[in-house]
């Protein structure tokens, strides 16, 4: 228990304390975009302005934990490898198993303190009234849209180098807001794009938050969809996995 302590403090302070990368793009960036497009950008009736406040909320927070995974933990992962941590980690008597949970951990506990950060945000400076349940809801819900992501940030960080993951999440990333609805309604893109957009990730969370918000009914669809999607990213994971391991070289540098 003490050791799990001390690996659970060590990858906190590099995660959070000492990676001012995540408090910048994954916690200010965001922040200033919602304070941005509901105080400066867009203006309307209050009615409008009321659900605006809400629904973009919503939008920040599931942008937020796009960046935190794609970029923050797949880097932190991918360094981690190269390093040789991950290997030595390996033969340690807890495997890795124990460092995957605590990275994974850290990365929902930093989705969480975007919520707060952008849910304070909402309350202090656009009147947002929610319920204690309606933000516990909020905060559970984003933890589950998290997942897909993790998913997709350990495997992207299995790629040869540094500069082919930053164009890789670059590449995911923006247009996965896009077309999932965070920066603009999804019914402004072509038709085309709004069928593929309506079935990723992202637009399931983002749509369980607004639904949360708007005090509406939650679709199963959305939560078993994150679920399927959850599970068909930890297959790949695990294909790719036994694959590298087959031909060595998956836990130590690359």
């Amino acid at each position: 228990m003490k050791r799990l302590k001390q690996e659970f403090s060590f990858d906190g302070k590099r995660l959070v304390l000492r990676n001012g990368s995540f408090l910048f793009f994954s916690l200010l960036m965001p922040a200033g975009f919602y304070l941005l497009f509901t105080k400066i950008l867009i203006t309307g009736d209050q009615s409008q302005m009321s659900h605006f406040y809400l629904s973009y909320m919503g939008n920040m927070i599931v942008y937020s934990g796009l960046i935190n995974g794609l970029f923050s933990i797949a880097s932190v992962l991918m360094h981690d490898r190269k390093a040789g941590f991950t290997q030595l980690l390996s033969q340690s008597p807890s495997g890795l198993g124990i460092y995957y949970t605590i990275i994974f951990c850290w990365a929902l506990l930093m989705n969480l303190a975007a919520v707060i950060l952008i849910g304070v945000l909402a309350v202090t400076v656009n009147q947002v009234s929610l319920s204690v349940g309606d933000w516990l809801a909020i905060g559970s819900l984003s933890l589950l849209g998290q997942l897909p992501i993790l998913g997709v940030s350990a495997l992207i960080s299995f790629v040869s180098r540094e500069e082919t993951l930053s164009l890789l999440s670059n590449l995911i990333t923006f247009p996965l807001a896009i077309i999932s609805g965070l920066w603009w309604p999804i019914s402004m893109l072509p038709t085309w794009v709004q069928h593929i957009g309506k079935w990723l990730p992202p637009y399931f969370t983002n749509q369980l938050l607004n639904a949360v918000a708007d005090n509406g009914t939650l679709s199963m669809s959305y939560i078993w969809g994150l679920l399927g999607w959850f599970l068909l990213i930890i297959g790949i994971l695990y294909s790719v996995l036994r694959i590298k391991m087959k031909w060595g070289g998956v836990l130590g540098k690359a």
